[in-house]
């Protein structure tokens, strides 16, 4: 996931000057509130802009996720916690490490039983870049958005939203 990720941050630049072709969602029913913008390409894979305000660490939502994924932190910073369960049913997961990331920063999720948390300790511009659903299957807390009826940035503040993102990817 990690050369994904370094294909579409170098294609990003030419793919944000069409709002059209971007969706988005204000994830706001858990911390980090979180001002997404997303697209998919051809291959599957799904390119999202996030912006996470900050919150407090016992705030921060502890989530595996339905699919693999890798992250680049262009501005700001969070400490991100990750756990581990043996299974796909357990709920509780093993602590693996706790770490602050800074810009600059890239990492990949790509095993289901991965659980991890980001407290934003500022606001934090980052790149998602997620495949397909696993295969077998994903861990029976892996959230998703579907169905939640969440709100969507008015057209003004997604086009803010992709020109701070032409503004960091021009650094």
């Amino acid at each position: 996931m990690l050369s994904a990720l370094a294909d579409v941050l170098e294609s990003l630049p030419a793919r944000l000057d069409d709002p059209t072709a971007w969706d988005s969602l204000i994830v706001n029913r858990r911390k980090p509130t979180t001002y997404r913008v997303f697209r998919y390409l051809p291959d599957g894979l799904r390119i999202s802009l996030h912006k996470f305000d900050p919150c407090a660490t016992h705030e921060a939502y502890p989530h595996p996720h339905p699919w693999p994924g890798a992250f680049a932190l262009l501005e700001g910073s969070y400490r991100m916690w990750v756990g581990f369960t043996p299974d796909l049913e357990s709920l509780e997961p093993i602590t693996v490490t706790e770490t602050v990331l800074t810009a600059g920063s890239r990492y990949e999720i790509v095993e289901p039983r991965t659980w991890h948390s980001v407290t934003p300790l500022e606001e934090c511009w980052t790149v998602m870049v997620n495949g397909l659903p696993w295969k077998e299957r994903a861990h029976v807390r892996a959230p998703t958005t579907t169905g939640k009826d969440l709100d969507k940035m008015p057209p003004d503040e997604l086009a803010a939203h992709l020109a701070k993102f032409r503004n960091l990817l021009a650094k």
